[in-house]
């Protein structure tokens, strides 16, 4: 098997780390990047794509929500190790994670859809598979292997559980796909999870989708995603900031009241003490 693998100049079978549909991702031991290598010559475009795709987010400057880009190696990229893998395969191994910690990843993963969308690329594919986090649990946008450029083509095939029932080639697209990774986020499995695909794709035609009441005022920014009531990401953004700052505000009204002096809070409850036991009391009736 391994005879048959396009391993990158250096590199054998102890260094492959991951392997997926495009191509293999071999771990450099020594400096800790990865290199992403296409399987055979067919994949070879779809990682020059990425490779032209990085370029230019690195001409913009680079955004921390997406994963480092070191340079060309042979046929393949060069790109940060993101050590605790895509978020999908983490939230089954720890379904434990709390609402904080879940909301930032949502807030994470669409900032960097916003720097994606300003250097004029479709995703195409997002979902948690291609959401990746680092040691402090911080998440990396990736695969931009089957994205479009400039009004390119994409190269990718969508799952239904985020895919738009519209034209894919569009900022439309993204977003929808952005409400399902949200939902995904929050419930830890894709939306209509025990469905076929072919199910999926009637109930979203039908405007149909999952409930997402229960989940409060994300739940209403995912449906919305899958509205299309969004035009832009970073609208989404917005509304995502303005939801964390005022739970974070709700949040810090409680603490502080908790870290009055213990003088004031003993003066107040016996306040509130002397106040109850003398009111008078009502006469009995004979």
């Amino acid at each position: 098997m391994a005879d048959l693998i396009q391993f990158p100049n250096g590199f054998g079978e102890q260094d492959i780390v991951a392997w997926g549909t495009t191509g293999l991702v071999c771990l450099d031991a020594a400096s800790q990047p990865v290199i992403k290598t296409p399987h055979d010559d067919d994949n070879c475009r779809r990682v020059q794509v990425e490779k032209t795709i990085y370029e230019r987010f690195d001409q913009r400057g680079g955004h921390s929500g997406l994963l480092r880009y070191y340079g060309p190696y042979d046929s393949g990229i060069r790109l940060e190790l993101a050590p605790n893998w895509n978020l999908s395969s983490f939230l089954r191994k720890h379904p434990e994670i709390g609402i904080e910690q879940r909301l930032r990843w949502a807030r994470q993963v669409t900032n960097a859809l916003c720097f994606v969308h300003a250097a004029n690329v479709i995703h195409g594919d997002l979902t948690l598979d291609n959401v990746f986090l680092t040691q402090d649990l911080d998440i990396k946008l990736a695969d931009f292997g089957g994205s479009s450029m400039d009004g390119s083509d994409l190269l990718v095939s969508v799952h239904a559980s985020h895919r738009y029932p519209g034209p894919l080639l569009s900022t439309a697209a993204d977003i929808f796909s952005l409400g399902s990774t949200h939902y995904s986020i929050m419930t830890g499995k894709r939306p209509y999870q025990d469905l076929f695909e072919e199910e999926i794709t009637a109930l979203f035609k039908e405007g149909k989708f999952p409930e997402t009441d229960t989940l409060g005022p994300i739940g209403a920014m995912i449906r919305n995603c899958w509205l299309v009531k969004y035009k832009r990401v970073v609208d989404v953004y917005k509304d995502i900031e303005d939801f964390s700052q005022g739970k974070s505000a709700s949040t810090a009204s409680t603490t502080n009241f908790f870290q009055l002096p213990l003088f004031l809070l003993v003066l107040t409850i016996g306040i509130i003490i002397t106040i109850t036991f003398s009111k008078p009391k009502a006469r009995m009736q004979a």
